[in-house]
Order: C-alpha cells, then structure tokens, then sequence
C-alpha cells in the first residue's frame, strides 16, 4: 500500500516536469516558413544591422576631477578635515 502511494505521488510531481521538457506533439512549433516569411526575416535583418551600424561609437568616459585628484598633495593625516 505504501509504495502505491509512493508511486502516485512519484508520478504526480513527475508529469509537470516531463511536460516542461518535451517538444509540443501537437505539431504547432515545428512549422515550416513560407518564402515570404523568410524574406521578410531577411529583411529584418539587414535593417536591424543598418540601424546597427548608424548608432555613433560611444565616447571614451571622462573623469572630470580625475586631473584634479592627481595633482593635488596628499593631506596630512594627522589634521581634521575643515580645521586650519
């Protein structure tokens, strides 16, 4: 009895998952395109790598206090920040 109960509950939780992974047997995602719908893939295609190449490269980021930073001395540790 106990093992039946095992199996059922074994096949229960097992039967989602198997679903998740096997192709649809119902034929609905293994459908052929027609040459028009591979035309106009193509043509997506070439117009997504023309967009591409119009967007301009992007410029090198700046620091502005980058030169700021590396030319000024080091402080003095042993004085508190705001005190002269």
């Amino acid at each position: 009895m106990r093992s039946l109960v095992a199996a059922t509950i074994i096949v229960m939780v097992a039967t989602p998952a198997v679903a998740q992974i096997t192709p649809n047997l119902m034929g609905d995602g293994m459908k052929l395109k027609t040459d028009e719908e591979v035309k106009q893939e193509r043509e997506r295609e070439t117009n997504y790598k023309a967009g591409l190449s119009k967007i301009p490269d992007q410029k090198a980021k700046s620091d502005p206090w980058g030169n700021v930073r590396a030319s000024t001395p080091q402080a003095n540790p042993s004085q508190r920040a705001g005190s002269k």
